[in-house]
């Protein structure tokens, strides 16, 4: 339950546009992060760890683009 007085349209309204997104979880150096598919490469979504360094690592932070010749899927 939310208890706001923004709007639940306003708050909710970029999960009506995640559904058009293929995600899927792919090993990266040693991270399985949650990434969609974006030109040739793979948009990080989500990092999913218990390791807190791994949040700290720049180069595996959402909304960056990685680009893999092989890759190992879930």
């Amino acid at each position: 339950m939310i208890y706001s007085i923004i709007p639940n349209d306003v708050i909710f309204r970029d999960l009506k546009y995640e559904k058009n997104y293929e995600r899927e979880e792919i090993e990266y150096k040693g991270c399985i992060l949650q990434v969609s598919s974006y030109d040739n490469g793979y948009k990080i979504q989500r990092i999913i760890s218990t390791n807190p360094i791994d949040y700290l690592n720049k180069e595996i932070q959402p909304g960056n683009v990685i680009y893999l010749n092989n890759r190992n899927k879930f």
